[in-house]
């Protein structure tokens, strides 16, 4: 199937490595997820459960009501996780529980959502393919905030690069036609006792055109059909190495 689209995901893996592009979305090859990566989805969806709802009320759910989506999501997505030997799945659920309720008794009263995973679409004259992607949350002051769960939390340097922030800014102001009132990464650190951390952050038009540069040049690269495999630090979890590996035999 032609590929009409590139999201913020697509861009990174084409970075990181064509060649794993290629398997992952013009393949499409199955990729099993990781133990985090299920964990991300689960939190945001509970997340987003609560507060779609509270678009309209102006309350936030019982906690039993969040966390009830919270697992329920979880058990859905594990079919397809594949954990590392010592990684129990019972044990991540639970982990997962507690970041859901530290966030719900610690940030969620005092957000008041107005736009709650909105996809957007835009289409510049510089790519061959629309770009498109959802916004975790929007708030009544227009203020966007993305939220990550992870085990180490992002540095300054991360946090003014990162890609996901620079796309909400830019969809934000492409769509709403004005700026953002602020940028903020809400980082769920997995500890026992999870820990939530603010990472404000601001995105300027300078950061826009690089990102619109760069978007060019991967779509370039994939309808080009350049696809190359890349080494780096992410090949011993790359589910696709054994493919990787034949490609370089040929």
């Amino acid at each position: 199937m032609e590929q009409r689209h590139l999201s913020v995901s697509q861009m990174k893996t084409y970075l990181i490595c064509p060649l794993k592009y290629f398997y992952r979305y013009i393949q499409r090859l199955p990729a099993p997820k990781s133990p985090e990566l299920s964990l991300g989805i689960a939190v945001h969806s509970a997340l987003e459960v609560n507060f779609t709802q509270k678009i309209q009320s102006g309350e936030d759910l019982p906690l039993a009501v969040v966390t009830d989506a919270f697992s329920d999501t979880w058990k859905a997505e594990l079919p397809e996780t594949v954990f590392d030997e010592g990684e129990k799945p019972g044990q991540i659920q639970d982990e997962g529980v507690r970041i859901v309720g530290h966030y719900h008794a610690t940030v969620s009263p005092a957000i008041q959502p107005k736009r709650v995973e909105e996809r957007f679409e835009l289409a510049f004259e510089n790519v061959p393919y629309t770009f498109v992607g959802r916004v975790d949350l929007v708030d009544s002051d227009d203020f966007i905030v993305d939220h990550k769960t992870t085990k180490r939390a992002p540095t300054p340097e991360q946090v003014r690069q990162d890609f996901q922030l620079t796309a909400y800014s830019l969809a934000h102001r492409l769509t709403q036609g004005r700026p953002e009132a602020g940028l903020r990464l809400d980082v769920m650190v997995r500890n026992k006792a999870p820990k939530i951390l603010h990472l404000p952050a601001t995105r300027t038009p300078t950061d826009h055109s690089r990102f619109l540069k760069l978007l060019g040049y991967v779509a370039k690269g994939i309808q080009s059909a350049l696809f190359y495999p890349n080494p780096n630090f992410t090949c011993p979890s790359c589910p696709f190495r054994k493919q990787c590996d034949a490609w370089q035999e040929v």
